[in-house]
Protein backbone atom coordinates (compact mmCIF):
# COMPACT_ATOMS: atom_id res chain seq x y z
CA UNK A 1 0.00 0.00 0.00
CA UNK A 2 1.30 3.46 -0.87
CA UNK A 3 0.91 6.23 1.62
CA UNK A 4 0.51 9.78 0.42
CA UNK A 5 1.48 12.72 2.58
CA UNK A 6 -0.82 15.66 2.06
CA UNK A 7 -0.17 19.17 3.16
CA UNK A 8 -2.68 20.60 5.60
CA UNK A 9 -5.37 22.78 4.06
CA UNK A 10 -5.10 26.55 4.11
CA UNK A 11 -6.75 28.67 6.79
CA UNK A 12 -10.50 29.06 6.26
CA UNK A 13 -10.55 32.60 7.62
CA UNK A 14 -7.57 33.64 5.46
CA UNK A 15 -9.14 32.07 2.37
CA UNK A 16 -12.48 33.79 2.96
CA UNK A 17 -10.81 37.15 3.66
CA UNK A 18 -8.66 36.87 0.53
CA UNK A 19 -11.58 35.81 -1.68
CA UNK A 20 -13.89 38.54 -0.36
CA UNK A 21 -11.21 41.25 -0.64
CA UNK A 22 -10.31 40.13 -4.15
CA UNK A 23 -13.98 40.22 -5.17
CA UNK A 24 -14.45 43.69 -3.67
CA UNK A 25 -11.33 45.04 -5.36
CA UNK A 26 -12.47 43.54 -8.65
CA UNK A 27 -15.87 45.21 -8.34
CA UNK A 28 -14.28 48.57 -7.45
CA UNK A 29 -11.82 48.30 -10.35
CA UNK A 30 -14.68 47.50 -12.72
CA UNK A 31 -16.59 50.58 -11.54
CA UNK A 32 -13.47 52.79 -11.85
CA UNK A 33 -12.64 51.56 -15.33
CA UNK A 34 -16.26 51.94 -16.41
CA UNK A 35 -16.45 55.49 -15.09
CA UNK A 36 -13.10 56.36 -16.69
CA UNK A 37 -14.23 54.95 -20.03
CA UNK A 38 -17.45 56.97 -19.90
CA UNK A 39 -15.57 60.13 -18.93
CA UNK A 40 -12.93 59.68 -21.62
CA UNK A 41 -14.94 58.42 -24.56
CA UNK A 42 -18.55 59.40 -23.81
CA UNK A 43 -18.47 62.67 -21.84
CA UNK A 44 -21.72 63.85 -23.44
CA UNK A 45 -23.47 60.73 -22.07
CA UNK A 46 -22.96 61.84 -18.48
CA UNK A 47 -23.78 65.44 -19.43
CA UNK A 48 -27.05 64.31 -21.03
CA UNK A 49 -28.02 62.47 -17.85
CA UNK A 50 -27.35 65.58 -15.78
CA UNK A 51 -29.23 67.72 -18.29
CA UNK A 52 -32.32 65.51 -18.05
CA UNK A 53 -32.20 65.62 -14.26
CA UNK A 54 -32.07 69.45 -14.25
CA UNK A 55 -34.86 69.63 -16.85
CA UNK A 56 -37.10 67.32 -14.82
CA UNK A 57 -36.43 69.35 -11.67
CA UNK A 58 -37.12 72.61 -13.52
CA UNK A 59 -40.37 71.35 -15.06
CA UNK A 60 -41.70 70.62 -11.56
CA UNK A 61 -40.82 74.14 -10.38
CA UNK A 62 -42.54 76.02 -13.21
CA UNK A 63 -45.70 77.93 -12.29
CA UNK A 64 -48.50 78.72 -14.76
CA UNK A 65 -51.40 81.18 -14.73
CA UNK A 66 -55.05 80.27 -15.30
CA UNK A 67 -54.61 80.27 -19.08
CA UNK A 68 -51.68 77.84 -18.87
CA UNK A 69 -48.98 80.42 -19.56
CA UNK A 70 -45.73 80.01 -17.59
CA UNK A 71 -45.19 82.97 -15.30
CA UNK A 72 -42.26 81.97 -13.06
CA UNK A 73 -39.83 79.27 -12.06
CA UNK A 74 -39.61 78.79 -8.29
CA UNK A 75 -36.12 77.36 -8.31
CA UNK A 76 -33.89 76.82 -5.29
CA UNK A 77 -31.51 79.72 -4.69
CA UNK A 78 -28.50 77.56 -5.49
CA UNK A 79 -29.88 76.61 -8.89
CA UNK A 80 -30.79 80.26 -9.67
CA UNK A 81 -27.20 81.26 -8.89
CA UNK A 82 -25.86 78.52 -11.16
CA UNK A 83 -28.03 79.67 -14.06
CA UNK A 84 -26.92 83.28 -13.47
CA UNK A 85 -23.21 82.43 -13.20
CA UNK A 86 -23.14 79.99 -16.12
CA UNK A 87 -25.63 81.72 -18.38
CA UNK A 88 -23.76 81.15 -21.68
CA UNK A 89 -23.05 77.49 -20.81
CA UNK A 90 -26.20 76.38 -19.01
CA UNK A 91 -29.64 77.98 -19.49
CA UNK A 92 -33.29 77.24 -20.24
CA UNK A 93 -36.10 78.65 -22.29
CA UNK A 94 -39.85 77.99 -22.10
CA UNK A 95 -41.47 78.59 -25.50
CA UNK A 96 -44.88 78.20 -27.09
CA UNK A 97 -45.83 76.14 -30.15
CA UNK A 98 -44.58 78.88 -32.50
CA UNK A 99 -41.21 79.16 -30.76
CA UNK A 100 -41.84 82.44 -28.93
CA UNK A 101 -40.03 82.61 -25.60
CA UNK A 102 -42.41 82.86 -22.65
CA UNK A 103 -39.85 82.46 -19.87
CA UNK A 104 -36.05 82.07 -19.90
CA UNK A 105 -32.88 82.31 -17.81
CA UNK A 106 -30.82 83.97 -20.58
CA UNK A 107 -33.43 86.67 -21.51
CA UNK A 108 -33.69 85.37 -25.11
CA UNK A 109 -36.68 86.08 -27.35
CA UNK A 110 -36.79 83.04 -29.67
CA UNK A 111 -36.52 79.28 -29.40
CA UNK A 112 -33.40 77.40 -30.44
CA UNK A 113 -33.43 75.32 -33.62
CA UNK A 114 -30.88 73.42 -35.67
CA UNK A 115 -28.82 75.41 -38.17
CA UNK A 116 -30.98 76.43 -41.14
CA UNK A 117 -34.19 75.05 -39.60
CA UNK A 118 -37.21 76.48 -37.81
CA UNK A 119 -38.34 75.51 -34.33
CA UNK A 120 -39.97 72.08 -34.26
CA UNK A 121 -41.40 71.00 -30.86
CA UNK A 122 -41.26 67.37 -31.97
CA UNK A 123 -37.44 67.52 -32.20
CA UNK A 124 -36.60 66.56 -28.62
CA UNK A 125 -32.80 66.39 -28.79
CA UNK A 126 -30.37 68.17 -31.10
CA UNK A 127 -27.04 70.02 -31.11
CA UNK A 128 -25.93 73.26 -32.77
CA UNK A 129 -22.64 75.12 -33.07
CA UNK A 130 -22.37 78.56 -31.46
CA UNK A 131 -18.99 80.21 -31.76
CA UNK A 132 -16.30 77.79 -30.60
CA UNK A 133 -18.54 75.51 -28.60
CA UNK A 134 -21.42 73.17 -29.26
CA UNK A 135 -24.76 73.55 -27.51
CA UNK A 136 -26.86 70.47 -26.68
CA UNK A 137 -30.58 71.20 -26.58
CA UNK A 138 -33.19 69.01 -24.85
CA UNK A 139 -36.86 69.88 -25.49
CA UNK A 140 -39.65 68.67 -23.15
CA UNK A 141 -43.39 69.47 -23.12
CA UNK A 142 -44.56 71.24 -19.93
CA UNK A 143 -47.71 72.87 -18.62
CA UNK A 144 -51.36 71.81 -18.75
CA UNK A 145 -52.62 69.64 -21.58
CA UNK A 146 -54.93 72.42 -22.81
CA UNK A 147 -52.07 74.85 -23.32
CA UNK A 148 -48.82 72.94 -23.81
CA UNK A 149 -45.53 74.83 -23.63
CA UNK A 150 -42.05 73.49 -24.30
CA UNK A 151 -39.00 73.61 -22.06
CA UNK A 152 -35.63 73.84 -23.81
CA UNK A 153 -32.79 72.82 -21.47
CA UNK A 154 -29.39 73.80 -22.94
CA UNK A 155 -25.83 72.88 -21.94
CA UNK A 156 -22.50 73.41 -23.73
CA UNK A 157 -19.49 71.17 -24.33
CA UNK A 158 -17.38 73.53 -22.19
CA UNK A 159 -19.79 72.95 -19.32
CA UNK A 160 -19.47 69.18 -19.71
CA UNK A 161 -15.65 69.30 -19.74
CA UNK A 162 -15.46 71.62 -16.76
CA UNK A 163 -17.83 69.50 -14.70
CA UNK A 164 -15.99 66.28 -15.61
CA UNK A 165 -12.60 67.83 -14.83
CA UNK A 166 -13.59 69.25 -11.45
CA UNK A 167 -16.11 66.63 -10.36
CA UNK A 168 -14.02 63.78 -11.74
CA UNK A 169 -10.99 64.74 -9.66
CA UNK A 170 -13.10 65.12 -6.53
CA UNK A 171 -14.95 61.90 -7.28
CA UNK A 172 -11.72 59.93 -7.75
CA UNK A 173 -10.26 61.18 -4.49
CA UNK A 174 -13.50 60.59 -2.63
CA UNK A 175 -13.89 57.15 -4.19
CA UNK A 176 -10.31 56.20 -3.30
CA UNK A 177 -10.84 57.22 0.31
CA UNK A 178 -14.17 55.39 0.36
CA UNK A 179 -12.57 52.24 -1.06
CA UNK A 180 -9.83 52.27 1.59
CA UNK A 181 -12.38 52.75 4.38
CA UNK A 182 -14.70 50.12 2.87
CA UNK A 183 -11.84 47.61 2.60
CA UNK A 184 -10.87 48.19 6.21
CA UNK A 185 -14.44 47.81 7.46
CA UNK A 186 -15.09 44.89 5.14
CA UNK A 187 -11.91 43.10 6.21
CA UNK A 188 -12.75 43.62 9.87
CA UNK A 189 -16.30 42.28 9.39
CA UNK A 190 -15.07 39.23 7.46
CA UNK A 191 -12.37 38.58 10.04
CA UNK A 192 -14.80 38.79 12.98
CA UNK A 193 -17.38 36.65 11.18
CA UNK A 194 -14.92 33.92 10.21
CA UNK A 195 -13.38 34.03 13.67
CA UNK A 196 -16.80 33.38 15.17
CA UNK A 197 -17.41 30.54 12.71
CA UNK A 198 -14.00 29.01 13.44
CA UNK A 199 -14.69 29.25 17.17
CA UNK A 200 -17.88 27.24 16.66
CA UNK A 201 -16.05 24.67 14.55
CA UNK A 202 -13.32 24.39 17.18
CA UNK A 203 -15.97 23.78 19.81
CA UNK A 204 -17.46 20.99 17.69
CA UNK A 205 -14.03 19.46 17.02
CA UNK A 206 -13.15 19.54 20.74
CA UNK A 207 -16.44 17.82 21.55
CA UNK A 208 -15.73 15.19 18.87
CA UNK A 209 -12.21 14.64 20.23
CA UNK A 210 -13.62 13.94 23.71
CA UNK A 211 -15.74 11.00 22.49
CA UNK A 212 -14.30 7.57 23.29
CA UNK A 213 -15.71 4.05 23.91
CA UNK A 214 -16.73 5.13 27.42
CA UNK A 215 -19.10 7.89 26.25
CA UNK A 216 -20.35 6.83 22.82
CA UNK A 217 -23.81 8.13 23.76
CA UNK A 218 -22.55 11.71 23.51
CA UNK A 219 -23.62 13.68 20.44
CA UNK A 220 -22.39 16.89 18.85
CA UNK A 221 -24.62 19.96 19.09
CA UNK A 222 -25.87 21.33 15.78
CA UNK A 223 -27.12 24.61 17.26
CA UNK A 224 -24.90 27.58 16.44
CA UNK A 225 -23.01 25.68 13.74
CA UNK A 226 -22.96 27.33 10.27
CA UNK A 227 -25.69 26.00 7.99
CA UNK A 228 -23.09 24.69 5.51
CA UNK A 229 -21.38 22.63 8.24
CA UNK A 230 -24.55 21.44 9.99
CA UNK A 231 -25.12 18.46 7.59
CA UNK A 232 -21.58 17.25 8.32
CA UNK A 233 -22.21 17.42 12.07
CA UNK A 234 -25.54 15.58 11.68
CA UNK A 235 -23.88 12.83 9.62
CA UNK A 236 -21.15 12.56 12.26
CA UNK A 237 -23.88 12.04 14.87
CA UNK A 238 -25.43 9.35 12.67
CA UNK A 239 -22.04 7.62 12.44
CA UNK A 240 -21.70 7.84 16.23
CA UNK A 241 -25.13 6.28 16.62
CA UNK A 242 -24.18 3.40 14.34
CA UNK A 243 -20.90 2.99 16.17
CA UNK A 244 -22.66 2.96 19.52
CA UNK A 245 -25.15 0.37 18.27
CA UNK A 246 -22.37 -1.83 16.87
CA UNK A 247 -20.32 -1.52 20.06
CA UNK A 248 -23.33 -2.39 22.21
CA UNK A 249 -24.20 -5.38 20.02
CA UNK A 250 -20.58 -6.54 20.19
CA UNK A 251 -20.56 -6.26 23.99
CA UNK A 252 -23.84 -8.14 24.25
CA UNK A 253 -22.53 -10.75 21.84
CA UNK A 254 -19.38 -11.33 23.88
CA UNK A 255 -21.32 -11.51 27.16
CA UNK A 256 -23.88 -13.95 25.75
CA UNK A 257 -21.23 -16.08 24.06
CA UNK A 258 -19.27 -16.31 27.31
CA UNK A 259 -22.42 -17.36 29.14
CA UNK A 260 -23.34 -19.94 26.51
CA UNK A 261 -19.87 -21.52 26.65
CA UNK A 262 -19.61 -21.32 30.42
CA UNK A 263 -22.52 -23.71 31.05
CA UNK A 264 -21.17 -26.80 29.19
CA UNK A 265 -17.65 -26.16 30.50
CA UNK A 266 -18.97 -26.04 34.08
CA UNK A 267 -20.91 -29.29 33.58
CA UNK A 268 -17.89 -31.04 32.08
CA UNK A 269 -15.63 -29.83 34.88
CA UNK A 270 -18.09 -31.10 37.49
CA UNK A 271 -18.22 -34.54 35.92
CA UNK A 272 -14.44 -34.79 35.69
CA UNK A 273 -13.96 -33.65 39.30
CA UNK A 274 -16.29 -36.42 40.51
CA UNK A 275 -13.76 -39.25 40.51
CA UNK A 276 -15.10 -42.26 38.69
CA UNK A 277 -18.49 -40.66 38.06
CA UNK A 278 -17.81 -39.14 34.64
CA UNK A 279 -20.28 -40.22 31.96
CA UNK A 280 -18.36 -40.58 28.71
CA UNK A 281 -21.51 -40.29 26.57
CA UNK A 282 -22.63 -37.16 28.38
CA UNK A 283 -19.16 -35.63 28.14
CA UNK A 284 -19.07 -36.24 24.40
CA UNK A 285 -22.53 -34.68 24.07
CA UNK A 286 -21.41 -31.60 26.00
CA UNK A 287 -18.28 -31.39 23.86
CA UNK A 288 -20.37 -31.60 20.69
CA UNK A 289 -22.69 -28.92 22.07
CA UNK A 290 -19.77 -26.63 22.86
CA UNK A 291 -18.10 -27.32 19.49
CA UNK A 292 -21.34 -26.35 17.75
CA UNK A 293 -21.42 -23.13 19.76
CA UNK A 294 -17.86 -22.33 18.76
CA UNK A 295 -18.50 -23.18 15.11
CA UNK A 296 -21.56 -20.94 14.94
CA UNK A 297 -19.73 -18.13 16.71
CA UNK A 298 -16.98 -18.38 14.09
CA UNK A 299 -19.55 -18.40 11.30
CA UNK A 300 -21.23 -15.31 12.74
CA UNK A 301 -17.89 -13.51 13.07
CA UNK A 302 -16.92 -14.43 9.49
CA UNK A 303 -20.25 -13.39 7.98
CA UNK A 304 -20.08 -10.02 9.76
CA UNK A 305 -17.02 -8.87 7.79
CA UNK A 306 -17.54 -7.77 4.14
CA UNK A 307 -13.95 -8.64 3.17
CA UNK A 308 -14.68 -12.33 3.87
CA UNK A 309 -17.06 -12.48 0.90
CA UNK A 310 -15.88 -13.43 -2.58
CA UNK A 311 -18.65 -13.08 -5.14
CA UNK A 312 -19.05 -15.35 -8.15
CA UNK A 313 -21.82 -16.87 -10.23
CA UNK A 314 -23.19 -19.95 -8.49
CA UNK A 315 -25.99 -22.45 -9.12
CA UNK A 316 -28.39 -22.23 -6.19
CA UNK A 317 -29.90 -25.67 -6.94
CA UNK A 318 -26.49 -27.38 -6.68
CA UNK A 319 -25.76 -25.45 -3.47
CA UNK A 320 -29.08 -26.60 -1.99
CA UNK A 321 -28.40 -30.22 -3.02
CA UNK A 322 -24.98 -30.04 -1.32
CA UNK A 323 -26.57 -28.68 1.87
CA UNK A 324 -29.14 -31.50 1.86
CA UNK A 325 -26.36 -34.10 1.54
CA UNK A 326 -24.54 -32.60 4.53
CA UNK A 327 -27.73 -32.86 6.61
CA UNK A 328 -28.75 -36.33 5.40
CA UNK A 329 -27.71 -38.06 8.65
CA UNK A 330 -29.63 -35.54 10.76
CA UNK A 331 -32.70 -35.91 8.55
CA UNK A 332 -32.51 -39.70 8.66
CA UNK A 333 -32.16 -39.73 12.44
CA UNK A 334 -35.34 -37.69 12.73
CA UNK A 335 -37.14 -39.60 9.95
CA UNK A 336 -37.50 -36.46 7.79
CA UNK A 337 -37.34 -36.47 4.01
CA UNK A 338 -35.90 -33.40 2.32
CA UNK A 339 -37.05 -32.59 -1.24
CA UNK A 340 -35.41 -30.06 -3.56
CA UNK A 341 -37.25 -28.64 -6.55
CA UNK A 342 -36.03 -26.05 -9.07
CA UNK A 343 -38.17 -23.88 -11.33
CA UNK A 344 -35.76 -23.26 -14.20
CA UNK A 345 -32.16 -22.04 -14.02
CA UNK A 346 -31.20 -20.43 -10.70
CA UNK A 347 -27.81 -18.75 -11.08
CA UNK A 348 -27.00 -15.71 -8.93
CA UNK A 349 -23.95 -13.71 -7.89
CA UNK A 350 -23.09 -14.79 -4.35
CA UNK A 351 -20.37 -16.06 -2.05
CA UNK A 352 -20.48 -19.89 -2.41
CA UNK A 353 -19.48 -20.77 1.16
CA UNK A 354 -21.75 -18.19 2.83
CA UNK A 355 -24.70 -19.13 0.61
CA UNK A 356 -24.30 -22.81 1.49
CA UNK A 357 -24.22 -21.94 5.20
CA UNK A 358 -27.41 -19.90 4.79
CA UNK A 359 -29.30 -22.68 2.98
CA UNK A 360 -27.97 -25.39 5.32
CA UNK A 361 -29.07 -23.43 8.41
CA UNK A 362 -32.56 -22.91 6.99
CA UNK A 363 -32.94 -26.60 6.13
CA UNK A 364 -31.51 -27.68 9.51
CA UNK A 365 -33.92 -25.33 11.28
CA UNK A 366 -36.83 -26.82 9.31
CA UNK A 367 -35.71 -30.38 10.17
CA UNK A 368 -35.62 -29.56 13.90
CA UNK A 369 -39.17 -28.15 13.72
CA UNK A 370 -40.67 -31.00 11.67
CA UNK A 371 -42.45 -33.97 13.27
CA UNK A 372 -41.09 -37.46 12.58
CA UNK A 373 -42.28 -38.94 9.31
CA UNK A 374 -42.91 -35.53 7.68
CA UNK A 375 -40.92 -33.73 5.02
CA UNK A 376 -39.07 -30.50 4.30
CA UNK A 377 -39.52 -28.91 0.87
CA UNK A 378 -36.87 -26.69 -0.70
CA UNK A 379 -37.96 -24.72 -3.80
CA UNK A 380 -35.33 -22.87 -5.82
CA UNK A 381 -35.87 -20.27 -8.58
CA UNK A 382 -34.00 -17.39 -10.16
CA UNK A 383 -35.81 -14.95 -7.85
CA UNK A 384 -35.78 -16.73 -4.48
CA UNK A 385 -35.37 -19.85 -2.40
CA UNK A 386 -38.14 -21.23 -0.17
CA UNK A 387 -37.71 -23.69 2.70
CA UNK A 388 -41.00 -25.10 4.02
CA UNK A 389 -41.65 -27.50 6.90
CA UNK A 390 -44.84 -29.19 8.07
CA UNK A 391 -44.40 -28.68 11.78
CA UNK A 392 -46.44 -26.68 14.32
CA UNK A 393 -45.50 -23.31 12.79
CA UNK A 394 -44.13 -20.20 14.49
CA UNK A 395 -46.04 -18.48 17.32
CA UNK A 396 -46.93 -14.94 16.31
CA UNK A 397 -45.24 -13.47 19.39
CA UNK A 398 -41.97 -15.15 18.33
CA UNK A 399 -41.94 -13.67 14.81
CA UNK A 400 -40.03 -10.46 15.79
CA UNK A 401 -37.40 -12.53 17.65
CA UNK A 402 -36.56 -15.09 14.96
CA UNK A 403 -33.40 -13.51 13.56
CA UNK A 404 -31.96 -12.17 16.82
CA UNK A 405 -28.69 -13.57 18.11
CA UNK A 406 -28.86 -16.27 20.80
CA UNK A 407 -32.66 -16.40 20.68
CA UNK A 408 -34.20 -19.88 20.86
CA UNK A 409 -37.77 -21.10 20.87
CA UNK A 410 -39.11 -22.64 24.05
CA UNK A 411 -39.01 -26.19 22.70
CA UNK A 412 -35.25 -25.82 21.96
CA UNK A 413 -34.03 -24.32 25.22
CA UNK A 414 -31.61 -27.20 25.71
CA UNK A 415 -30.31 -27.36 22.12
CA UNK A 416 -28.47 -25.10 19.69
CA UNK A 417 -26.85 -21.76 20.27
CA UNK A 418 -29.64 -19.61 18.89
CA UNK A 419 -27.35 -18.32 16.13
CA UNK A 420 -28.47 -20.23 13.02
CA UNK A 421 -31.13 -17.79 11.83
CA UNK A 422 -29.04 -14.80 12.94
CA UNK A 423 -26.26 -16.05 10.67
CA UNK A 424 -28.78 -16.42 7.82
CA UNK A 425 -29.92 -12.83 8.33
CA UNK A 426 -26.32 -11.58 8.38
CA UNK A 427 -25.46 -13.39 5.13
CA UNK A 428 -28.64 -12.20 3.41
CA UNK A 429 -28.00 -8.59 4.43
CA UNK A 430 -24.41 -8.69 3.16
CA UNK A 431 -25.66 -9.87 -0.24
CA UNK A 432 -28.45 -7.30 -0.37
CA UNK A 433 -31.07 -10.06 -0.15
CA UNK A 434 -34.29 -10.14 1.89
CA UNK A 435 -35.03 -12.98 4.31
CA UNK A 436 -38.43 -13.43 5.91
CA UNK A 437 -40.64 -16.04 7.59
CA UNK A 438 -44.34 -16.72 7.64
CA UNK A 439 -46.78 -19.45 8.65
CA UNK A 440 -48.56 -21.60 6.09
CA UNK A 441 -51.69 -23.68 6.64
CA UNK A 442 -49.42 -26.44 7.88
CA UNK A 443 -45.95 -25.49 9.10
CA UNK A 444 -43.67 -22.51 8.50
CA UNK A 445 -41.97 -21.13 5.40
CA UNK A 446 -38.71 -19.19 5.18
CA UNK A 447 -37.94 -17.25 1.99
CA UNK A 448 -34.78 -15.55 0.70
CA UNK A 449 -35.44 -13.10 -2.13
CA UNK A 450 -32.40 -12.46 -4.30
CA UNK A 451 -31.30 -8.98 -5.37
CA UNK A 452 -29.84 -8.26 -8.82
CA UNK A 453 -27.31 -5.82 -7.33
CA UNK A 454 -25.50 -7.18 -4.28
CA UNK A 455 -24.52 -4.52 -1.74
CA UNK A 456 -21.10 -3.99 -0.14
CA UNK A 457 -19.41 -6.84 -2.07
CA UNK A 458 -18.25 -7.25 -5.67
CA UNK A 459 -18.33 -10.19 -8.04
CA UNK A 460 -14.89 -11.60 -8.83
CA UNK A 461 -15.85 -14.25 -11.33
Amino acid sequence: MRWRIRRPGSSLSASMLFAATFALLGAVALVFFGAAALTEHYPSFLGRIGQREIAAHLSRDLRFDASGKPISAELPAELVQIFEALRPELFYRVVDEQGRVLLSSDHATSALAPEGAVFDPARADFSLLRGETTLHVLTLPVGPATHVSHLQMVRSDRFDRAILTIAGSVARKSASAAVVIALAIFGLVVFMTTRRMIRQLRRVSEAAASIDPNNLAQRLEVGGVPAEVAPLVRMFNVVLERLETGFRVQQEFLATAAHELKTPITLMRGQIELDGAADRTLLLKDLDHMARHVQQLLHLAETSEPQNYSMERIDIELTAQSAVEQLSRLASSREISVEVGCAGAAVVAADPGATQVLIRNLIENAIHHSPAGSRVVVEVSQAQILVRDYGPGIPEKDMPELFKRFWRGRHRRDEGAGLGLAICKQIADRHGWTISARNQQSGAEFSVSFSTTPSSIHCTA
